[in-house]
């Protein structure tokens, strides 16, 4: 061809708009930088490697509005996929600007993905205990001690959750108070929404603060959990998109099940069992249904 090949231009035309495209990670690729895939933080393996079937515990967590978020399944999170979409993730305007056109992750995709909650108080509190300390609030709402010289479950305001994963792991009694049950199942929630809502980029704690929304569980307040969930997220992806990042973390499993909702071709594909014969006379008829509609 003897034209001249048009010239792809990496960022917009006109940065009124988008403003922050210097410090960009698709800056960085452009100019040839090899930034590699984000660290996905999470601990999944560990959460899906621990059952909880007692009723007990799961009747107060529909009371608290987490059901959905408790029957979630735990699926490995493609770190290459999530970094693909955090090249395409705008701050200035909170969509994927893909070939298409724009995209984001909705309230309604969180209520859909993930079963939680949209309506109700908004989770906002104070990050300081008051009249007192976080061991304190540990102890009281949580229910257990740490020796004197243990330095690492609680740093500051954030506690181990491979600690309360094995707290949960200790069979709950079935003569327990209604204080121990209570206990037990903050332990168990918190480490649920640590690892999938509000994980941060140390990657194995979560902030005590949420114990706050978990402190009546006879008569649960109805918090808007999808929403505080939406804006960790977007704060996380905010934070990812700079090409300093390294890391990400928030509710990734919701982004990687939008992204296999919304764009289908990114979705692994399901292989039959071999030699299921089942398997195919099922598909071929379904098929077959389908066609003749």
């Amino acid at each position: 061809m003897d034209e001249e090949l048009a010239i792809v231009r990496p960022g917009p035309e006109n940065a009124s708009l988008l403003t922050q495209q210097r410090n960009h990670r698709s800056e960085a690729i452009w100019n040839g930088e090899d930034l590699g895939p984000l660290t996905c933080r999470g601990r999944s393996k560990e959460m899906a490697n621990l059952t909880m079937e007692d009723n007990r515990v799961i009747d107060i967590i529909k009371l608290v509005g987490l059901e959905g978020l408790f029957r979630a399944p735990s699926k490995g999170i493609d770190h290459c996929l999530i970094t693909a979409l955090v090249e395409r993730w705008r701050p200035e305007t909170h969509t994927f600007h893909l070939p298409h056109g724009e995209m984001s992750i909705t309230l309604e995709d969180v209520e859909v993905i993930l079963g939680l909650p949209i309506d109700g108080e908004v989770l906002i509190g104070p990050t300081a205990v008051e009249g007192g300390d976080w061991k304190q609030l540990r102890v009281e709402l949580l229910g257990f001690e740490v020796p004197a010289n243990d330095n690492t479950t609680l740093v500051g305001q954030r506690i181990l959750i491979s600690r309360l994963v094995q707290r949960i792991a200790e069979p709950l009694p079935h003569d327990a108070t209604e204080m121990q049950l209570h206990q037990y199942a903050r332990c168990y929630i918190l480490a649920l929404i640590g690892d999938k809502l509000f994980m941060d980029k140390s990657g194995d704690r979560v902030h005590l603060m949420f114990l706050e929304f978990l402190r009546d569980l006879c008569r649960p307040r109805q918090y808007s959990w999808g929403s505080g969930c939406l804006a960790w997220l977007y704060r996380e992806l905010c934070r990812a998109s700079q090409k300093d990042a390294s890391q990400i973390g928030g509710a990734l499993q919701l982004v990687q099940y939008w992204a296999w909702a919304r764009l289908p071709f990114l979705c692994p594909r399901i292989e039959p069992p071999p030699g299921s014969d089942y398997w195919q006379k099922s598909t071929l008829s379904t098929n077959s249904s389908l066609l003749s509609k």
